[in-house]
This record gives C-alpha cells, structure tokens and sequence, in this order.
C-alpha cells in the first residue's frame, strides 16, 4: 500500500516552512523561521514583524494538524517547532527509549534518580529562564535579588520534586498537573524570604502565569495515552535541560557546602581574606543542605557574593 509522505499537497508557500523547518531537528521558533524566510536578522524587522509572525504560527498550526511537524509548548522559549520523527521529540520516545537517554545523557554525571533532574529541567522550563529573568535583572524590573532568585530558584525545584515524587492522578490514571499549575501559580505562594511570588514578579505575574499555564497544557498533552504515565514523563523529562550536579538536591551538592564553608579566599576568584560569616558556620552549613528556599535571603546574598554558585568538585 502506497502512504503518500505528509505535506505531499501542501502549497509552495506551506512547503518553504516545512522545508525550513527539518533543517532544525532540535526544533526551531517562529522568529527564526521569519528571519530565514525574509533573508534579515528580526532585530531589523519593522512594526510588522508582530502580525507576521502571528500569521506565521497560524500557519504551523496548521502544519501540525496536517502531520508534517510537531509542537513543543515551552514557558522558557515558546513554541518549539520540530519535524516529524525528530529524535529529540520526546513525545514519540517509549519509556526504555527515554530510561536509555538519560543513561547515556545523565547517569555518571547526575546520578540514577531522574526525578530531581526532571524537577530542575521543569523549574528552568517554567520559571527560571522566563521572563521572571526580566523581573530579575538589573537592566529589567530589578525587584529580585541574588539571593531571593536562589531561594525561589529551590522553592519552585522542590514544589515540582515533591509533585513529581507523589506521583498525582485523576481517577482514570492521568496526571493531575492542574493541581501542580495551581500550587506554582498561586499569587500568595511564600517563593523567597516573606515575598510572595506576586510580589516578587510584580507587573509580569499575570504573563508568567500565561506561559506557565501553556507549558502545563503541553504537559497534558503529552501524557494523555496510558503508556506516557509519570515514570514515563519523569524519565523523559530528565533528559532535557542544562541541569548542574553542583545544584540543591542532586550529588554534588553536600560536598560543595564543605567546600564553601572550608575555602580559605573570599569572592570567586580574589586572594582577599574572607568577610565574616553572616551566621555561625554551623547553622549556614545545617541550612544550605537542608535547603536555600527555607533561609534568609540576605544570607544567601552573601553567599552568592563570596562564590558559592563557582563552587566546583574536582570529577571522580
């Protein structure tokens, strides 16, 4: 039987984006496809760019349905457009492909638990490196600091770690993410010292729920068969990211607070002697690995400013 290959009867104009599109098997955003199809960096792009690129993602929508790409929903970067069968859309991966994949990707250097490497990718993916980072900067709203970042940074880790772990499910086995979404998103929710996350993102709060919202609904998506079940998603999930294993929660993180505590310079780099201990040692160590989220953000402004977040262990 003959299968005709999807996007056979597609319109020039469709065919060029397609054709764009599998030149990106690490998938690719609406913006660069605009740039490519005008030949120009967006950045030179004038008033309209807005309006075409809307078009532009009407029209990869429409690609999606007719089977020719596939869509990731991300808060971290938009939608993510792949071809059809790209080895990195997880979504058509079995649960020994994706255990396979973090093995190879993951095991030696993270460890063999996928579920703390699947929070942090899902943290970066939802709040780290959205537009909190705007809220974050200092050529941005500059209302977080070093040290509440750090401490939000772990919250939003642990809420997802302690979701993920307890694996939630509606009475017919599908994930309960609402209740994830609901928890992360809540306005009141303490996310850095007393500051709420309202707080902390002030007038970005209602897009970042936006775009929270949307990479949930993509979680949904993916796990709505039987087989893509929370081992499946957390094995999966634990593959993408740029997860360090010097991080909260995951193998190194013990022996860097020893080290931290035990360096005899102050600051990253310099030879000048070491400011005083905000706290005792004893009750900095006893709070850095029983989490920064649960301590005074002032206290891990000092310890971002003498180095801790360059603390490297020499590999095993």
């Amino acid at each position: 039987m003959h299968t005709e290959k999807p996007g056979a009867r597609l319109s020039d104009e469709y065919r060029r984006i397609l054709e764009i599109v599998e030149m990106f098997p690490q998938g690719v955003q609406a913006r660069r496809i605009a740039e490519i199809l005008r030949r120009i960096p967006s950045d030179e792009f004038g008033a309209e760019i807005t309006q075409e690129i809307k078009a532009l993602r009407s029209q990869l929508a429409n690609l999606k349905k007719k089977g020719c790409i596939t869509v990731e929903a991300t808060a971290e970067y938009g939608n993510i457009y792949r071809p059809v069968n790209s080895p990195l859309d997880m979504s058509l991966w079995t649960l020994d492909q994706a255990r396979l994949n973090f093995s190879n990707k993951h095991h030696e250097r993270l460890g063999s638990d996928p579920r703390p490497v699947a929070a942090y990718s899902m943290m970066l993916g939802l709040w780290r490196n959205t537009i909190v980072e705007d809220a974050h900067a200092g050529d941005g709203l500059d209302r977080i600091s070093d040290g509440e970042m750090f401490a939000a940074n772990v919250a939003t880790f642990r809420l997802i770690r302690d979701f993920l772990e307890t694996a939630q499910c509606s009475y017919c086995g599908h994930i309960k993410w609402s209740l994830l979404r609901d928890r992360l998103i809540y306005p009141n929710r303490i996310a850095a010292g007393s500051r709420t996350v309202s707080d902390l993102l002030g007038e970005h709060y209602e897009r970042w729920t936006e775009e929270a919202s949307g990479a949930f609904a993509y979680y949904a998506e993916l796990t709505e068969s039987d087989d893509h079940d929370m081992e499946w998603f957390i094995t999966a999930k634990g593959c993408f990211g740029s997860v360090q294993r010097n991080w909260f929660g995951l193998p190194d993180w013990p022996g860097v607070v020893d080290a931290f505590l035990a360096k005899e310079h102050g600051g990253v780099t310099s030879k000048r002697p070491r400011d005083p201990f905000p706290i005792p040692a004893e009750d900095l160590r006893a709070g850095l690995l029983d989490g920064p989220d649960r301590m005074d953000p002032e206290v891990l402004n000092w310890c971002i400013t003498d180095g801790i977040g360059y603390m490297r262990l020499t590999d095993g």
